[in-house]
């Protein structure tokens, strides 16, 4: 599917290509320090007295994929690709929240049915779900719902873990607060976190139209000329 023709309206105020690339790095920090996680097993379960490798890799593979959609020269992955592996990842943790993950001593199913929500909220960055209107409008109201109650959870557990001197803790705090804020922020201002000169070079003449949310059509994935694109637990 390609996602060109997303593009913001004249009238909608649009943040600065720098800050928009900021926040992109930011978020490719944040992967980094999961994949730092991910190979230092016995560290993480030292700090918080457990090592679940799936919890890690997947925070790893959401924060790649917020640094990718915000800009897309850091992490060259196709709107399709993201698609498929954000998809993937709403099920399985549905599924582990179900199965397996019940087995785990210092799993939680609510972390697990909040991670698949997570993953669920990214998968609409890069594709739209085939809703009516109706069905539509209630996912839009539950998903704004959900980012505002993940960024609060994390706005009070990031309080918590810095005062009691956690950095593992806190940083983890702190990645999960910046997605639930920027997937808020994109769902009530669709256009601020789009850049005005997406797809650089583009062939494609691009199509008037207005600025949706993340969770009702994907906003523009930054490509390249040539390019197509067609917390809980484990703190």
């Amino acid at each position: 599917m390609d996602h060109t023709h997303h593009m913001p309206d004249a009238g909608a105020f649009t943040s600065p290509e720098w800050l928009i690339t900021s926040v992109g790095l930011l978020f490719l920090g944040f992967a980094g320090f999961y994949l730092y996680r991910l190979f230092r097993p016995s560290m993480v379960k030292n700090a918080i007295g457990f090592f679940d490798w799936e919890g890690e890799a997947g925070h790893f593979v959401c924060m790649l994929a917020m640094a990718s959609h915000l800009a897309a020269w850091l992490i060259p992955v196709s709107a399709l690709a993201w698609s498929w592996i954000l998809g993937f990842g709403t099920v399985y943790y549905a599924a582990r929240a179900m199965t397996w993950g019940k087995r785990l001593s210092y799993n939680k199913q609510w972390w697990d049915w909040t991670h698949s929500a997570m993953f669920l909220g990214m998968f609409t960055m890069f594709q739209p779900l085939p809703l009516s209107p109706l069905l539509l409008t209630l996912f839009n109201g539950a998903m704004l719902l959900f980012w505002t109650w993940f960024s609060g959870y994390y706005v009070k557990d990031a309080v918590l873990d810095a005062r009691a001197g956690k950095s593992l803790s806190f940083t983890s705090d702190l990645a999960h607060l910046s997605m639930g804020v920027v997937m808020l922020l994109m769902s009530l201002f669709p256009a601020l976190l789009m850049p005005g000169h997406a797809h650089h070079g583009s062939t494609v003449t691009p199509v008037e139209s207005q600025p949706c949310s993340p969770m009702s059509h994907p906003m523009p994935h930054h490509e390249h000329q040539g390019e197509t694109s067609d917390p809980l637990c484990g703190k």
